[in-house]
């Protein structure tokens, strides 16, 4: 996803309003990672920066791609900014 508030997009705060519950989930030091993983998404998470700076194709602007590496399967789902987010609607004090 592409954090962009001041273009029509939620930002963070919007869809992860609170950090989970301590021992919900587990650090990557704790469970592990599968080595290539963070390459994937790296690269994804690039080719979204340069869609971004050249106006080249769709940005995941309130959207966000989920993909899981270990069924092969990704997918997007819509979010939509949080009416009463302190970060977007500038209540903070």
């Amino acid at each position: 996803s592409v954090f962009d508030p001041a273009r029509g997009g939620p930002c963070y705060q919007c869809i992860f309003p609170e950090a989970p519950v301590d021992g919900l989930a587990p650090s990557c030091a704790e469970a592990g990672v599968v080595a290539p993983l963070p390459g994937v998404i790296g690269t994804m998470m690039a080719l979204e920066t340069v869609k971004l700076i050249t106006g080249a194709g769709h940005i995941l602007r309130a959207e966000m791609l989920i993909y899981d590496g270990l069924y092969g399967e990704s997918r997007k789902i819509k979010l939509a900014a949080r009416k009463d987010c302190p970060i977007c609607h500038g209540e903070i004090a």
